[in-house]
Formats: structure tokens, C-alpha cells, sequence
């Protein structure tokens, strides 16, 4: 979907109700079929950002799975995109997206979740990472993460360099709710849940695809 620039920067800035998708898809999709059901993936995307528009190419998908009572369940299909320049290391991704221009993760849920879930999931990966959840950026970003999400919807987090180190973080949650925050290499942060320190076995086989290893 296209948005008029003026509108777009507005809702950037608000941090509150978008008016539409930063992301448009492009390129041919490719159908994913996952437990029956079909997924598109397309291989371009374009991250309409206060800074211009940067077309991205697509890294890798994959799902997330969690092991349950010795069983492999589906949580969510994940599909990375980053600016065409960078050149994605599989071994190092982090520091290679340290100098990227834009990335974009979309998050099709295969289950339903509660945003407490959600939430509790993201701290865990982070803390990890040696991320500082109670840093004043995450913890905005937290605070507006509501609302239980449903098996079919969409989350698209989004990320780009501003001034020096600092970074716009955008997620946008099913119902138009945009959540809009800038930070000290926030996006950078966000996106070690799934290319840092796996918290899980299962999401270190996801992180290998997102990187393409295993494409």
C-alpha cells in the first residue's frame, strides 16, 4: 500500500495509529506451505522510511517452533528482509547489519498468543543477548505491546538509522496499531532475538534461516 509522505511522516512521529504499512512487498511471492496452510513470501520489499525509501531483499524464513511436552509446535513464520547493500554474514549477522540502511522481520502467526506471551518471549532473548530490558526505549516499546494476537495475524517490525547511533524501531500489530520508538541502536537490539544468541535449539535452526544457510 502507498502512503502520502506527509501522512506517513506523521504517523512515524506519533508512534500511535498507522494509516498503513511502512512495508510494501513486491516481487513475484513464492507459496510456503506450512502445516496445510499457504504463506506468500516475496523476494523484495521496499521500508518507506523518514530518511527516503530503501528497498530491502530477502534474507531467509523459516518457523518458529517451541518443544512442548517432547512435541514441536509452530508458533509463528518469520521472514527476514535487509537493504540491498548489505551483505548478511551467516556466521555474524549482527555485525554485519550494524551499518544497514533497513531491515524488516514479518511475523505470521500460526497459533494464538497473548501479547504477555509475546512480551515475555522478546525479554527472555534479549536478556540474553545482554540487552537492558529496563532500559527507558524497550520498556516504551513493552508498554504499548497489547492486545492478544490470533493464528492468521501479521506483525511487521521494522528498523533504520537516524542520527549518529540512534534508531527507529516500528511494530506494527494487527488492528492498524502502530508502536513507534527511538533509541540507542534500538533496532540493532531488537533484532538479536533472532539473529544473536539463540535462546533455544529450535531458534537457532531458525536463525540459520533467516540468514539464508540453510535456503
Amino acid at each position: 500500500m502507498k502512503i502520502v509522505v506527509s501522512l506517513l511522516s506523521l504517523s512515524l512521529w506519533m508512534g500511535t495509529t498507522a494509516l498503513g504499512s511502512i512495508v510494501e512487498m513486491k516481487g513475484v511471492a513464492k507459496a510456503v506451505n506450512v502445516s496445510g496452510k499457504v504463506y506468500k513470501v516475496n523476494p523484495e520489499a521496499t521500508l518507506n522510511t523518514a530518511n527516503g525509501p530503501v528497498h530491502l531483499k530477502l534474507t531467509g524464513y523459516g518457523v518458529r517452533q517451541k518443544s512442548v511436552a517432547f512435541v514441536r509446535v509452530n508458533v509463528y513464520l518469520a521472514t527476514s528482509y535487509i537493504d540491498v547493500d548489505t551483505q548478511l554474514s551467516t556466521s555474524n549477522p549482527i555485525e554485519s547489519m550494524k551499518d544497514s540502511k533497513g531491515r524488516v522481520i514479518a511475523l505470521d502467526m500460526l497459533r494464538a498468543m497473548s501479547a504477555a506471551d509475546i512480551r515475555s518471549a522478546f525479554e527472555e532473548a534479549l536478556d540474553l543477548n545482554g540487552v537492558d530490558v529496563n532500559a527507558k526505549a524497550i520498556q516504551a516499546v513493552f508498554s504499548k505491546f497489547t492486545g492478544d494476537l490470533k493464528e492468521g495475524n501479521r506483525i511487521i517490525l521494522a528498523s533504520y538509522p537516524r542520527e549518529n547511533s540512534s534508531e527507529n524501531l516500528i511494530i506494527e500489530l494487527p488492528g492498524m496499531n502502530t508502536i513507534q520508538e527511538t533509541g540507542n541502536l534500538l533496532g540493532l537490539d531488537f533484532w538479536k532475538i533472532w539473529f544473536g544468541e539463540p535462546i533455544d535449539k529450535l531458534m537457532g535452526e531458525l536463525k540459520a534461516k533467516l540468514t539464508g544457510a540453510n535456503q
